[in-house]
């Protein structure tokens, strides 16, 4: 309380209650400093009308600055934080500014355990939650609603009024609603004039609500064919089933091949949850995934609601508004559609449940297989995990029982997995026979699939025409100025970008460094990937898929639809064509590059290049014509690469987990990051050493384990490093040491106890000094370290 008074005014109150024993306050939260909570007296003309997850406008401050705040709790003089409470000293709601609550309390109880778990203020998370188009009332508008006055009615013939007026006032008093002047006048067949002048002259009542400009229909449904399951699948649905009929929380990993029937047996389990009276979240990682999903869905029921990035505004808006009124039977949709207010949830699907874009980036930090996972608890219902490359944090809970596991190993019609051939690149260089992105095996491959009439995908996971532009006099490369990342040359836009940033400059002539104009743009990005590809097969039409094509709204189902229908014969892309796609005609799937992120300082490296071979391997060997890989590596003998070659998760999982477990990495130890970023290195440098400092120095942090750090590890005769609890790692700089204008560091706890970690995490945060231009962020199991 002392924190809370400190902003108010202390005089007393000029509306002092007379009886102290009535009163209703709010406890309210903010997205901006001071977060809050802070408590609020609920007027008597809003009691009643205020509910938790309402947003309102209240004074704060000795300047009583207007802010709007999320409302969380109303608290009355026999709640259990009623003692907590000086009503004396509460300064007023001044207004609701929902006229129904967008938070539901589900979805507040949810907001408040992301709250904690990813140490991100309430409100912040609120409106991660609650879209901005639904916030600012998207596809809505203030409308004046007309009611018959009784006292009015009741005296209508002693009224001097116009034919036209009288037929308008006896029309609005026999109508069961509210009318607009617009329908009260085409209903009475006049012109907007008598309506207006009721209104003038008092003689009806008028009322002002929002109502929503237009409707976007949900997705109708156009086919019904039943889909035959194989044994496989049958076995896998009568596991989710079962689990539905228990009416609690289970979370089920359905692992199974790629083209496997995964969708499939969702589609059937969904089918079942509604037959329950329920609605289903499926959370798909890509957005040009949620074309084909939706296509596919859309296809077996009647309505289906689709939530994200690429909708409007007024689209967003609209879907969440038909979902939150119980309409919808399947919600479609990318991370955020997590948190879909659906009423009635009686399942969760997350496919792809291993893809890295299912963290958010900014706060909250949060997983939305976490997210899932907790909301489907708090509601008793099921959880589904769909990979053929599940995350070892799944994998091992599925094999440690806390979780059920089910096996899709057979692809549906027993096809074949595709054959995966490696082609060492050291090999191609040195023969000097080779020219461009494309290797000799690739480009006889390719060829061989176009002429028989079978469809190409390449992928290459780098954007752009070249991704480094170098001076041949100097050595130089051209670096973002704000960022320690080298530029990469868009030729289209003639212009060098960062893509972290998206700093950008004029193509450079002459070296910025020497001022020599001996510039070479070095390396290959799907831009100039494209323009090989156009130039070796001029006869084959291609489609490129990448954030810089697939800018506009409907790009990436028109770039899908075209390739489906035979029109473009290549697709090529970075990742956002590598899950989930199902094309029966790609015959030829080629991995230009499969270095790109083979080894960055992180320690999912590994992983992520494993994964991504594997499920760019599932797109071919779908129909009946079989379908064969090419990987281009420079590193084909890395454990990754070799077990994707070779289709083998359960191998590369084993190897992976020896070596997490070696090196206390998730999912053995709890990890917690701390970046430390300012534009002053020094400030920076200095605020990570005393956060260091102040970890090694906390209280519950035993002896042993001060001295345990990322340089002085304790190994056994067995050359484990062995188990010495919590530990500290760094502070150093970061592996990108400079982004956005702002030098990076950080340090990252690590503990075995996620309880203890969380504990860790807040004495930092109460600890750490404010230093002038020094921020800090703290990310609780992430997902990558540069």
């Amino acid at each position: 309380m002392d924190e809370q008074q400190s902003l108010f005014d202390t005089a007393p109150a000029p509306w002092v209650l007379d009886d102290a024993a009535d009163w209703l306050a709010a406890r309210v939260v903010f997205a901006q400093t001071p977060f809050g909570p802070y408590d609020y007296l609920i007027p008597g003309d809003l009691r009643g009308r205020l509910q938790p997850g309402q947003r309102v406008a209240v004074p704060l401050g000795r300047g009583n600055r207007r802010l709007i705040g999320w409302c969380i709790e109303v608290i009355s003089p026999r709640g259990e934080r009623a003692a907590t409470v000086r009503p004396d000293r509460l300064k007023p709601v001044e207004q609701i500014t929902d006229e129904q609550p967008l938070a539901t309390a589900g979805l507040l109880e949810l907001g408040q355990w992301i709250s904690q778990r990813w140490h991100c203020p309430l409100g912040v998370t609120l409106e991660t939650i609650v879209p901005v188009a639904v916030r600012d009332f998207s596809n809505t508008r203030e409308t004046v609603f007309l009611e018959s006055d009784p006292e009015v009615t009741a005296r209508l013939d002693q009224l001097k009024l116009s034919p036209v007026q009288r037929r308008a006032l006896e029309h609005l008093r026999d109508s069961p609603e509210s009318l607009t002047a617009a329908e009260l006048a085409n209903a009475v067949g006049c012109s907007a004039g008598p309506v207006m002048a009721l209104r003038k002259k008092g003689l009806v009542r008028q009322t002002t609500a929002r109502v929503e400009q237009r409707s976007h229909e949900l997705a109708p449904s156009s086919s019904q064919e039943d889909h035959r399951l194989n044994a496989d699948q049958s076995a896998a649905l009568q596991t989710i089933v079962e689990s539905l009929r228990k009416n609690r929380q289970e979370t089920i990993l359905l692992h199974g091949v790629t083209g496997s029937g995964k969708t499939e047996v969702y589609i059937r389990a969904i089918q079942q949850v509604i037959e329950f009276g329920r609605a289903s979240i499926v959370l798909v990682p890509e957005i040009s995934l949620t074309p084909q999903t939706r296509r596919r869905f859309c296809e077996r029921f009647e309505r289906v609601a689709v939530l994200h990035s690429n909708l409007t505004a007024a689209e967003r808006a609209w879907h969440w508004r038909q979902i939150a009124s119980g309409s919808v039977q399947v919600v479609i949709g990318a991370r955020s559609a997590v948190f879909a207010p659906v009423p009635h949830l009686g399942m969760i699907v997350l496919d792809e449940e291993h893809d890295g874009s299912f963290k958010q980036d900014s706060a909250p930090r949060y997983h939305a297989r976490d997210v899932a996972r907790e909301r489907s608890r708090r509601e008793g219902v099921p959880l589904i995990l769909g990979s053929a490359t599940p995350s070892l944090e799944s994998w091992r809970l599925a094999h440690e029982q806390q979780s059920t596991i089910v096996e899709l190993p057979r692809r549906i019609m027993n096809l074949p997995l595709p054959i995966v051939t490696t082609i060492d690149l050291r090999g191609e260089f040195a023969s000097r026979r080779s020219r461009g992105a494309i290797s000799r095996p690739l480009h006889a491959a390719m060829h061989e699939a176009l002429l028989d009439g079978g469809q190409v995908i390449l992928l290459l996971n780098r954007r752009g025409f070249s991704t480094t532009v170098q001076c041949r006099a100097c050595g130089k490369a051209r670096y973002c100025p704000d960022c320690a990342i080298a530029m990469t040359h868009h030729k289209d836009r003639k212009q060098i970008v960062c893509h972290y940033c998206d700093h950008r400059e004029p193509e450079p002539v002459v070296c910025s460094e020497c001022g020599a104009a001996r510039l070479d743009f070095w390396g290959v990005g799907t831009q100039r990937l494209q323009q090989e590809v156009e130039a070796r097969f001029p006869d084959y039409p291609c489609v490129r898929m990448d954030t810089d094509s697939m800018r506009r709204p409907g790009s990436h189902e028109a770039a899908l639809e075209s390739f489906r229908a035979g029109e473009k014969k290549i697709l090529l892309g970075t990742q956002m064509i590598a899950k989930g796609l199902d094309f029966p005609n790609v015959t030829v799937v080629g991995v230009v590059n499969a270095d790109t992120s083979l080894h960055f300082e992180d320690f999912r490296a590994g992983e992520r290049t494993f994964t991504l071979i594997t499920q760019v391997a599932g797109r071919t060997g779908r129909g009946p014509r079989g379908g064969r890989v090419l990987v281009q590596t420079f590193s084909p003998e890395h454990p990754a690469i070799v077990a994707a070659s070779r289709h083998d998760y359960a191998t590369f999982a084993k190897t992976e987990m020896e070596s997490r477990r070696q090196w206390c990495q998730p999912p053995f130890r709890w990890w917690a990051r701390f970046v430390v970023r300012s534009p002053n290195e020094s400030r920076a440098r200095e605020m990570a050493r005393q956060l260091g400092e102040l970890a090694r120095q906390w209280p519950e942090l035993d002896a042993e384990s001060r001295v345990i750090d990322a340089e002085s590890r304790v190994i056994d005769a067995g050359s484990r490093v062995i188990d010495a609890g919590s530990r500290v790692m760094g502070p150093a700089e970061a592996p990108i040491t400079k982004l956005r204008g702002e030098y990076r560091f950080h340090l990252v706890l690590q503990s075995a106890d996620e309880a203890y970690l969380h504990r860790w995490i807040s004495h930092l945060e109460n600890s750490a000094p404010e230093v002038d231009e020094v921020r800090f962020i703290v990310d609780f199991d992430p997902q990558e370290m540069l």
